[in-house]
This record gives C-alpha cells, structure tokens and sequence, in this order.
C-alpha cells in the first residue's frame, strides 16, 4: 500500500505535522505485525498477497516453505528475494501455528 497520499491528507500536506507523523507510526507498526518479511523491507500477512509479489504460485511458496519449516530454516530464497517469517513478532515457522 502507498501510505503517501493518506499521510498527506491527514497532515494538509505537511508530512513533518504531528498528525501526519502520527498516522505514519500507525502504518509502520501495523505493517511489521505481519507473519512475512520480503527482502528484510517488506511485510505480507497471507500466502496469496506473498505469491502475488514474488510472482509465484501458492503452491509453489507452500512446497517451498514446508521444506524449510522441516529443515529448520528460518529464510528461504525464491525469484531473488529472501523471505524469512517475523520471528519478532513471535512467530517460529513459515506454515505451521504458533505454539
């Protein structure tokens, strides 16, 4: 997502306002919640938004990460990105839940 132009909106075009700053907070700490992380930068919270990105089909990503969920992996590589789950946010593996 652009965040720029609903930033903009709320700070009347002054991305330094406090309300501005405080919506850009808002975005960043919501978008590092989630279970994916792509090239250390990007953040997805399903399998469909993940495969849509890296241009790849679910199944694909799934094979992909059950190997190295049963290897113990922590990342994988796929199309020249590196994908690693949030691990800060408390998750332990690319599929399986949470314990």
């Amino acid at each position: 997502m652009n965040w720029i132009p609903h930033i903009l909106v709320a700070g009347q075009g002054d991305l330094s306002s406090s309300t501005a700053q405080e919506l850009g907070h808002k975005y960043w700490q919501k978008s590092v919640q989630r279970h994916y992380i792509v090239d250390y930068a990007k953040y997805f919270s399903s399998l469909i938004a993940l495969s849509d990105y890296l241009q790849v089909t679910q199944v694909n990503l799934r094979l992909a990460m059950l190997k190295a969920d049963k290897q113990g992996q922590h990342q994988l590589t796929m199309n020249d990105h590196i994908i690693r789950f949030n691990n800060n946010e408390g998750y332990q593996s690319f599929l399986k839940l949470q314990s």
